[in-house]
């Protein structure tokens, strides 16, 4: 609406443009000038140039990791059957209080929502954004996001690590040693002067292997020749072989796959760890930037907000003006340029808030093009739900114990202590190794290490070996305190996995009904506005057209001046209120465990972080609250 009564522009030289109304009687009326718009549409001195930023891409290990793995071994079917036994909430709201709606577009009571979406002037650039686009640049650019992403693969390389334990490693070695020495006996050479002179040449090329189960296995080729002066080389020179195959087996302690495969178990318990708290990490920075999104919102809103009591004040000042010569005292100019000069400065610090915002987005999401161009204005596109969707918390909490990390993070923990408690176990018992070798050699004349091996296989049998061999330490003391202290952290694990069940469902109850609380505050505020709204126009046209002389007009102005203050403070506790209501939603998701896949969503027509999904979590029919 527009004020019936404003005040002319002044002339260069500061007089009125129109003479003042005369004092007359009762029935005399001020003479009525041109209205200024104060509640017209905002329109910036300069249109800024809208630049449409590009379509984010969602890296595909966001995808992944929002992907929920629901292996959890049963151990949350107890708590799934005790949330399927509450009763659906009935006294979900449907209704504003007093049967009252909050329209989703209102010319007069919410003016500024169409209009923040429109630059105000404050940069020659403008880009529009709302939260789909900038989570999702948050998760393509964010360098925050990028170093989390990495975690779960540098914790997959230990899985590779622990796996290549078991790989086949491949040995070759050779050594040629040539002998002069003394010599001291008839032994060495058959006679008991000279040196003792040898030429000896020797390499090995095997393969050896830890198996999964737990032996190990060894295969080698031996060969090499050898010639010196004694008499008891026969041949001399001489080639020889040998062919190698020793095996051992663990009977008791670390037997078996499920003992030995431990590091490979854990390593990979470690990247399902890893992958928890990066999602719970990734979430987190996804409510900062929804946060530094509705801040934005609201620091806009306020300016706006500002803007237009500053315009009512500057009105009101001057028709204070206009009326010195006639019936304003000195008491009423002074209060009115108080006023002014107050909602001056709030407009001030308004602005900066502004700037604050853009700084944090531009922080939060990495985005190159809001980095290269810090005096962009940010326009945001998208305000905060004015429908109520009511949900059960029956239903939230069903889909928390399916998607929520940390409960994944603690089971995880309990499948690692458990996987350690049966190690332990192993490992109090004796060791009992089966230890088996065979070969087969063979020997030539004239350095001939080839016929030597070709021998190998035509001359003679096999030799093999077989034995066992058992050790205990005496007491066994540090295998089993190492079992008891594995049974401790098991059980602390299920102390802990109890606790983040229960944290989860009170965060989910508690979030439940924070949104339900959060839209009866919107609604309360809302009419709070048309009782403030109400209360000003009163005022305003009552100082304005002062029919009654008698009125005092200094008690009019302050209480048209803290009308105004009222309206304003009522217009800025209803966008908090909207912005904790849209909040609201944020954190519900975020407690439910679902809140990185919806901002991962590449539906455009989705809000990735408010909307609800309701083929999922939905319990009754959307109510919207326009008409």
């Amino acid at each position: 609406m527009t004020d019936d009564f404003a005040l002319p522009p002044e002339s260069s030289d500061g007089a009125d443009a129109v003479d003042p109304p005369s004092l007359g009687s009762a029935q005399a009326e001020p003479t009525p000038v041109a209205p200024v718009a104060i509640d017209a549409p905002f329109v910036p001195l300069e249109t800024p140039d809208t630049v449409l930023p590009p379509t984010p891409q969602v890296p595909g290990d966001v995808f992944s990791l929002a992907t929920p793995i629901t292996d959890n071994h049963g151990w949350l079917d107890p708590y799934r059957g005790r949330v399927l036994e509450i009763e659906t909430d009935a006294t979900d709201v449907t209704e504003a209080p007093n049967g009252q709606s909050i329209p989703s577009s209102d010319e007069v009571h919410l003016w500024w929502q169409d209009a923040l979406k429109q630059p105000l002037g404050m940069s020659p650039r403008a880009i529009p954004v709302d939260v789909s686009w900038l989570t999702r640049t948050a998760l393509q650019s964010s360098p925050l996001v990028q170093s989390l992403l990495t975690q779960p693969k540098i914790d997959q390389t230990a899985v590779v690590i622990a796996d290549a334990e078991f790989d086949a490693a491949v040995y070759l070695e050779g050594k040629f040693v040539d002998t002069d020495e003394p010599v001291g006996d008839t032994l060495t050479t058959g006679r008991a002067f000279g040196r003792y002179r040898d030429e000896t040449f020797s390499a090995d090329v095997g393969m050896n292997r830890q198996l999964r189960g737990g032996g190990t296995l060894e295969a080698v080729q031996r060969g090499g020749f050898q010639q010196n002066n004694s008499d008891f080389l026969v041949p001399n020179p001489q080639g020889t072989t040998r062919l190698e195959l020793n095996y051992s087996q663990p009977l008791l302690k670390n037997h078996g796959r499920a003992v030995n495969e431990i590091s490979i178990v854990l390593a990979s318990i470690d990247v399902r760890l890893t992958r928890g708290e990066v999602r719970q990490a990734l979430e987190k920075h996804l409510v900062s930037v929804t946060r530094a999104y509705w801040d934005l919102y609201q620091a806009r809103c306020e300016w706006m907000q500002r803007s237009r009591l500053l315009r009512r004040t500057e009105k009101l000042h001057s028709i204070v003006v206009a009326r010195q010569h006639v019936d304003t005292i000195t008491r009423q100019r002074l209060r009115s340029e108080a006023a002014l000069a107050e909602r001056r400065t709030g407009l001030s610090r308004a602005e900066a808030s502004i700037g604050d915002a853009q700084a944090k987005l531009r922080m939060l999401t990495g985005s190159e093009i809001l980095q290269h161009d810090v005096h962009v204005e940010l326009t945001p596109q998208e305000v905060p739900p004015a429908v109520l969707i009511p949900i059960a918390t029956r239903d939230a909490a069903v889909m928390a114990l399916d998607n929520r990390p940390d409960l994944d993070v603690a089971m995880q923990r309990i499948r690692s202590a458990s996987a350690k408690i049966g190690v332990a176990k192993n490992q109090v018992l004796p060791r009992l190794d089966l230890l088996l070798t065979g070969y087969v050699a063979g020997l030539d004349s004239r350095r001939d290490t080839w016929g030597a091996f070709l021998n190998q296989f035509s001359d003679g049998a096999p030799t093999y070996a077989a034995g066992l061999r058992w050790e205990l330490p005496v007491g066994n003391r540090a295998a089993r305190a190492r079992l008891t202290r594995n049974r401790w952290e098991y059980c602390r694990a299920l102390e802990e996995f109890r606790q983040a069940t229960e944290s989860v469902l009170a965060d989910v109850d508690i979030a439940t009904r924070e949104t339900k609380t959060s839209y009866q505050e919107m609604s309360a505020r809302y009419q709070s506005i048309l009782a403030a709204r109400r209360e000003v126009d009163y005022l305003q046209q009552r100082y304005e057209r002062l029919v009654e002389p008698q009125q005092s007009a200094i008690v009019l102005i302050e209480d048209l001046l803290d009308a105004q203050q009222r309206l304003f403070n009522a217009e800025k506790d209803f966008v908090d209120a909207q912005v904790a209501y849209a909040m609201s939603w944020v954190e519900l998701r975020r407690s439910m465990g679902v809140l990185l896949r919806a901002a991962s969503n590449q539906t455009d027509d989705v809000d990735a972080v408010q909307q609800v999904d309701a083929p999922e979590m939905m319990s009754g029919d959307v109510v919207e609250l326009t008409q």
